[in-house]
Parts: C-alpha cells; sequence; structure tokens
C-alpha cells in the first residue's frame, strides 16, 4: 500500500467516526433506580476489601515503577560525564546503562499495572 493511500484512508475513517450521529443519552426509571439501589450498596459492601486490596496493589507498583523512573534520568548525567569531564567516562557510561536499564524496567513495570490488581507480581 502507498503512504497516499493509508493517508487518505486515515482521513476519511477520522472524518466518518467524527460526524457520525452520536447516541443519545436515556436516563433510567426512577423506579428501576429505586430497587436496585439497595442491590448496589450490598454489592460495593461485599466487594470493597478486594477493591482496597487491589488499589493497595496498585500504588505498591506505582511507587516502584516511579523509582525505575527516577533511575531514568541517570542517561543524561552519564552523558555529561562522558562528554564533559572525559576523566569520569568509566562512572558515565555506567550511569548510561544504569538508566536505559531504569527505562525498561519502569515499562516493564507498567505492563504489570493491570496484573497487580489482583495481586500478581506485587
Amino acid at each position: 500500500m502507498t503512504r497516499r493511500f493509508l493517508l487518505i484512508l486515515c482521513i476519511v475513517l477520522i472524518g466518518t467516526f467524527y460526524f457520525a450521529p452520536q447516541p443519545k443519552a436515556e436516563a433510567f426509571d426512577p423506579v428501576t433506580l429505586a430497587i436496585l439501589t439497595p442491590l448496589a450498596i450490598q454489592g460495593a459492601k461485599i466487594l470493597a476489601p478486594y477493591v482496597i486490596r487491589g488499589l493497595k496493589n496498585v500504588a505498591i507498583v506505582g511507587l516502584r515503577s516511579g523509582k525505575y523512573l527516577v533511575k531514568f534520568f541517570l542517561v543524561p548525567v552519564g552523558l555529561v560525564e562522558c562528554i564533559i569531564m572525559p576523566w569520569r567516562i568509566s562512572t558515565g557510561i555506567s550511569h548510561v546503562g544504569q538508566g536505559f536499564l531504569g527505562l525498561f524496567c519502569f515499562v516493564g513495570n507498567l505492563c504489570l499495572i493491570p496484573f497487580a490488581i489482583f495481586g500478581i507480581g506485587v
């Protein structure tokens, strides 16, 4: 496929979905809400401990991801050490390597967040 064809296809699809008629929102019947509200409250009481545990696990993985994101900022530090201070080139290369390793660990932890909800990989 040519580049021009793909560009035209993208423009047509975007235009089609952008200008397509949107479904109208319809409210629930008040009687239905009155009947279902006590059931929803009971369900929320039962599920609350599991939701809290899942959010705690996501927070743990998020903090771990933040640690690796901070490590990624060693890349510019290492580049400055390699370029401006050539007598510290071994330390600079080490910092660049640790920074890129931190980037891959960060992406890996971000991929683990959906599994962390269920307690996997925490």
